[in-house]
């Protein structure tokens, strides 16, 4: 498809829930964490195959059931529509509300660049609320690859927001081979309007949500035929320029964009090192629970492997045999000692 569509963070808050419904309904793997955030007392991360984290937050003084959750674009990378709905139905049937919500439309075709469209701002061709704009350079300074043009609308501290850039440069500049142009339009919601985009995602379909979307995008700006010298009547009526035509009515045909993760057993094992070690090293010399109850939680959480964990583990050797291993693994009280032994 020449159009993509991607929802690109989702923020919200419901004034009652149980963090386990929570977790139940995003999907993914929560740890918990240390310490709380955003004045949450209690407090879980969620780290993406491909990227991204996800934070749910509980505990408040001021509102101890509240449940607070903060999603970014890598984590939901993997997401159907059906999903996203299903979160926005949740939320608004919680009585809950939505801080942030970003949607992004993604144009393969290379219809126009980046530099294109801030010729035609300059040109006086963009009818738009927003105020400014600003036209951004991008420079990875480590490598001095360059990561492409990034037109910003608005202003971050406003409740919407725009960013148009050169997605394939910025991608390009990680190393990954891209094939042909890819520009992405990013808009950026927060509070009032975001909660509004938010009710649309919970009650349209996949169709008419990105004709919606579409239909927002030029409430904020449109490129038409005209000057800023026009009367502002006029300008409002000009005509659409042809590029701007073309572009808004691929973007509605977009096909929501689903990443299917490959995940590789270092990807596992880099999560485990940066989100599990603390606790598994506290359990492993708390006298409460020590090797052993490792060792038996590590047995019992074999016989809940999933497809996702058998495609895995066939990646790299025999499964029988390995889960042969495991399921005879026994801890050695040589081992538990030894971590006995660096407890404070």
């Amino acid at each position: 498809m020449s159009w993509t569509c991607l929802v690109g963070w989702l923020r919200f808050t419901v004034p009652q829930a149980i963090v386990d419904e929570v977790m139940t309904l995003m999907g993914g793997d929560w740890v918990a964490d240390e310490k709380g955030f955003l004045g949450y007392g209690r407090s879980w991360i969620c780290r993406g195959q491909t990227g991204g984290y996800g934070r749910i937050g509980t505990g408040a003084k001021r509102a101890p059931q509240e449940v607070h959750v903060d999603l970014s674009q890598e984590l939901l990378s993997g997401w159907t529509y059906q999903q996203f709905q299903a979160v926005a139905q949740w939320v608004f049937a919680k009585d809950g509300h939505f801080g942030r919500l970003d949607v992004a439309l993604d144009d393969r075709s290379g219809i126009i660049d980046v530099d294109g469209i801030y010729v035609a701002v300059v040109a006086g061709h963009c009818v738009s609320h927003f105020r400014k704009s600003q036209l951004i350079a991008g420079l990875d300074v480590g490598s001095g690859a360059d990561t492409g043009k990034t037109l910003c609308m608005g202003s971050r501290q406003s409740d919407t927001y725009l960013r148009i850039y050169d997605k394939a440069a910025q991608q390009q500049s990680k190393g990954i081979v891209v094939e042909g142009p890819w520009v992405r339009w990013e808009m950026e919601w927060k509070d009032e309007r975001a909660q509004a985009v938010g009710l649309a995602l919970s009650v349209l379909d996949q169709e008419r949500f990105q004709a919606y979307i579409v239909g927002v995008f030029r409430t904020a700006l449109d490129f038409r035929d005209c000057t800023r010298a026009d009367d502002p009547k006029d300008r409002y009526h000009a005509p659409l320029l042809p590029w701007w035509k073309t572009l808004t009515e691929g973007m509605q045909r977009a096909k929501l964009e689903v990443v299917k993760a490959v995940k590789k057993i270092e990807d596992v094992k880099q999560w485990a090192a940066k989100s599990l070690s603390p606790m598994l090293g506290l359990l492993c010399v708390h006298p409460e629970a020590g090797e052993r109850w490792l060792v038996s939680t590590i047995i019992e959480g074999v016989e809940r492997w999933r497809a996702k964990h058998y495609a895995l583990l066939a990646k790299g050797q025999d499964a029988q045999q390995v889960l042969k291993k495991v399921r005879w693994w026994k801890p050695t009280d040589g081992f538990a000692a030894g971590c006995a032994s660096t407890a404070p």
